[in-house]
């Protein structure tokens, strides 16, 4: 039989300890019970105390409150009481003990101040030292015995320092939980480890066995996963690019108390604050109770997506129809987006320096913009081209219109009536598109998908799904022990380059900002932080089987997929996680009800793909990736799963409370 001792001051969580280890089958033994119990049934214990202490017992009673006062701050009369009743006690749990043994328990807990002054520590196959802040072993000390917190405190200081027990103990639990629920949580993770030699183990036990998560969660938390989906897919309707997603950002962000974070204020605990980067990316913080110095826990995620942006000279007519000319960002199947309906958004700088917001395509009253492809009765040459080759980027020329100007009896007549709308609704004028962003994008909402609604089909799953679960964690954050921070960064897709991406410094003057107010140096805060790469990865395809290896590619419905590395084949421009990293991530997310897997990008040799998380890293933070797996992604419409949306966002919330 495993036996394990627990130790540690008073009010430092050692009867949650035990209750935890109770519950997962163990044998326990409180030390302070048996002792009181002893007090009322051993007439020898009983008989040597009053030969010790004459007078503190009364009719066969123990006046406990006489005999403690007689103890209390006076060191010999202490050693006396102890001499005699270690004696007992250490009796007594010999025989709970041994009759434990016999009646088939593979496990025993023996919870006791004095483990080691009362011998009993010899007995112990492994001993864990709890430990607690003295702020929370006041609270729980005052609540519990009805004294004051000063009482308390003179309680704690008479006896000996958590380091008197780390030092002697096998093992360390510190309880610095916000709850008593969270520390057991975390009490029961850690003795399910330690008491697995002490039991044959099951197959069950044994074996790694991911679960679909639809068989894993109640109805009442299925409910909450939709609702959050609901809101999810009103974000992605509000944010077709990286500059909406960031302006709703704001607007949802400002509606929970947050405001702009300027050089020279001075936030404290509790005030939330954020910063806009050119419009492009936003850095949103809630400031915790702990200084700058212990670092700040991360979430990075990006707002942009692939797509395709017009050229500088977009617009020309051929053959009595006017076109835009398009380069497409980041990578996508050209094939995917001919014949499919397109809406336009983006800014337009006129020449006087105003900024004019435009999104054509999105409302039922809108038109909607196509690129043209061949019928298949004339498509025996493109048929014979690879797929990369059969549309070529040069052909993802955007269809506007095909009227001439009734007035004019010119060239470009249709070019003329297209510029001829635009400067009648937007005062835009064709030297205008010089100093536009303006960006083709799939029309149409976020919608469920699939007859039981378990999936979401929209544009801009990568990475916005990710990035809505951080942005909603960070907006429900009260309070923080630590400071979280929350990253929508731009330009990811194009690899994190240029001011609002990730390998700007924009996240260095945020932070420098912010630790420039606690007098903090900004490397002292980067070391002791850690960061989630809120990315998505790619789901598994039983069509498309070949790309990717079972064992280790993620799957919808199976929770949040977290990427130890990526990169391409022999890890080439990958973060790679360090073994202590994913453990803290399995720790974290077991406390906090996150379902989760692992993932990769892909078989070994077939590709791979990058994230922020190695330039988060660059910056000497722990980092690694977690995000939703997407079925079709960077296509013009991806598929989530609903419950995985909902495990993302709890994994980035569990994020922001850790400690």
């Amino acid at each position: 039989m495993l036996i394990i001792g627990i130790t540690g001051g008073s009010g430092s969580g050692k009867t949650t300890a035990l209750s935890a280890l109770a519950d997962l089958g163990a044998y326990t033994i409180d030390c302070d019970a048996v002792y009181h119990s002893l007090l009322v049934k051993s007439e020898d214990m009983r008989a040597e105390l009053e030969t010790e202490f004459p007078g503190v017992v009364h009719n066969g009673i123990v006046d406990r409150k006489d005999l403690g006062r007689r103890v209390f701050q006076d060191s010999a009369a202490l050693k006396k009481l102890n001499a005699v009743t270690h004696r007992y006690v250490e009796r007594e749990v010999d025989r709970l003990l041994k009759q434990a043994a016999q009646d088939g328990f593979f496990s025993a807990g023996v919870d006791a101040v004095e483990l080691f002054e009362g011998g009993l520590g010899g007995r112990c196959d492994t001993t864990v030292a709890v430990t607690s802040p003295e702020t929370g072993r006041l609270r729980r000390i005052a609540v519990r015995d009805g004294i004051t917190e000063e009482s308390a405190l003179l309680r704690i200081r008479a006896q000996k320092p958590d380091a008197y027990y780390t030092a002697r103990c096998t093992y360390t639990l510190v309880n610095d939980c916000d709850t008593t629920d969270a520390f057991y949580e975390r009490c029961r993770l850690f003795f399910a480890d330690l008491i697995k030699g002490g039991k044959p183990m099951t197959r069950e036990e044994l074996f790694y066995s991911p679960k679909n998560s639809s068989d894993r969660l109640d109805a009442a938390e299925k409910a909450v996963s939709d609702a959050y989906s609901e809101g999810y897919k009103n974000y992605l309707d509000c944010a077709k690019t990286e500059r909406e997603a960031v302006s709703s950002a704001i607007a949802l962000a400002e509606l929970q108390g947050f405001r702009p974070f300027e050089r020279g204020m001075t936030p404290k605990a509790g005030d939330k604050l954020y910063r806009c980067v050119r419009g492009k990316a936003l850095l949103l913080a809630v400031m915790g109770s702990r200084p700058l110095s212990e670092g700040v826990n991360i979430a990075a995620a990006h707002v942009d997506a692939p797509r395709l942006d017009l050229k500088q000279n977009p617009l020309y007519e051929d053959a009595e129809m006017a076109f835009f000319k398009t380069h497409y960002y980041g990578g996508i199947r050209k094939y995917q987006w001919v014949t499919i309906p397109l809406a336009l958004h983006g800014v337009v700088v006129l020449a006087d320096g105003k900024t004019v917001e435009i999104r054509i395509g999105e409302d039922e009253t809108d038109p909607i913009f196509m690129i043209t492809d061949l019928l298949p009765h004339l498509a025996a040459d493109q048929n014979k081209k690879t797929l990369a080759e059969a549309i070529p980027g040069e052909n993802l020329n955007v269809l506007l219109g095909s009227t001439p100007d009734p007035e004019d009896k010119g060239e470009d007549r249709v070019k003329l009536a297209v510029l001829k709308l635009l400067h009648e609704k937007y005062g835009i004028r064709e030297e205008d598109f010089l100093s536009a962003e303006l960006e083709v994008v799939p029309a149409g909402k976020a919608r469920d998908a699939g007859i039981d609604r378990s999936l979401i089909a929209a544009y801009g799953h990568d990475d916005r799904v990710c990035a809505y679960a951080e942005l909603k964690a960070i907006l429900e954050t009260e309070n923080p022990t630590k400071t979280a921070v929350c990253i929508l960064a731009d330009k990811e897709e194009i690899g994190s380059e240029g001011v609002s991406g990730m390998q700007s410094e924009a996240f260095e003057s945020f932070l420098y900002d912010l630790c420039a107010s606690q007098n903090t140096p900004l490397t002292h805060c980067l070391e002791r932080s850690f960061c989630i790469s809120a990315d998505v990865c790619n789901a598994f395809d039983p069509n498309y089987p070949e790309v990717s290896e079972r064992r280790n590619n993620a799957k919808i419905n199976y929770g949040l997929c977290v990427v130890k590395f990526t990169g391409s084949r022999g890890k080439s421009g990958s973060n790679d996680a360090s073994a202590e990293v994913v453990g803290k991530i399995r720790t974290l997310f077991a406390e906090h009800g996150v379902l989760w897997q692992m993932g990769e990008l892909g078989k070994v040799d077939q590709g791979g793909g990058g994230t922020v998380a190695m330039y988060m890293a660059k910056r000497n933070i722990d980092t690694i990736d977690a995000g939703v797996p997407v079925l079709s992604m960077h296509a013009p419409w991806e598929l989530v799963a609903k419950l995985d949306c909902y495990m993302c966002y709890k994994g980035m919330k569990a994020l922001y409370q850790s400690e």
